[in-house]
């Protein structure tokens, strides 16, 4: 089974979630493209370090999920909140959530120097959860229904809204676990 963080749910309402996590470390990087170019190309780094490409030549197992967020959106801070298109390109941060019985201090360093690690500590997110493969407009469109549900309920966003998959690529898009989180 793929190891992903622990969580608490501290509420759910259909395909929504409000969700608590009390720590996990990531390992990012910044990839410049549209949002299916860039997914693919940090997927490509991130993957090359976990299977061994950093200086221990040590193979660290994968985990679930593969996250991506466009860098420099707006994040409006009083409602309503309103929707903005995605244009063509743009840069993304693309992360791997580390197994948990990594540290900061035990993981092995990276070879890419693109490759930077991000310990998150007692973190609230609002989560949309669905099904399907992921594109960039599917991702547009869940965002729009996302920012409905947040502005509904009176919850202010805090973070840039980040793309999450757990399941390998050849999984059927009906059966795919994909979400959308944003920091509360």
């Amino acid at each position: 089974m793929t190891e992903s963080p622990d969580y608490e749910v501290e509420l759910e309402d259909g395909d929504f979630e409000i969700r608590c996590y009390p720590g996990y470390i990531l390992a990012q990087v910044d990839v410049e493209g549209n949002f299916r170019d860039a997914m693919l190309r940090g997927f490509s780094i991130l993957a090359d370090y976990i299977f061994g490409n950093n200086r221990r030549r040590e193979e660290i197992p994968m985990t679930s999920p593969v996250t991506g967020v466009r860098l420099g959106e707006k994040i409006p801070m009083a409602a309503p909140v309103t929707e903005e298109k995605l244009d063509d390109g743009g840069v993304y941060r693309i992360s791997f959530t580390m197994p948990s019985s990594y540290t900061l201090e035990t993981l092995p360093e990276p070879n890419d120097t693109r490759i930077r690690f991000r310990a998150e500590k007692n973190q609230r997110f609002a989560v949309y959860k669905f099904s399907g493969r992921v594109n960039e407009r599917m991702v547009e469109e869940r965002t729009g229904e996302f920012r409905e549900w947040l502005r509904e309920n009176s919850i202010k966003p805090r973070s840039s809204f980040i793309v999450a998959q757990y399941n390998h690529p050849a999984v059927p898009g009906f059966l795919r676990r994909n979400e959308i989180l944003v920091k509360i």
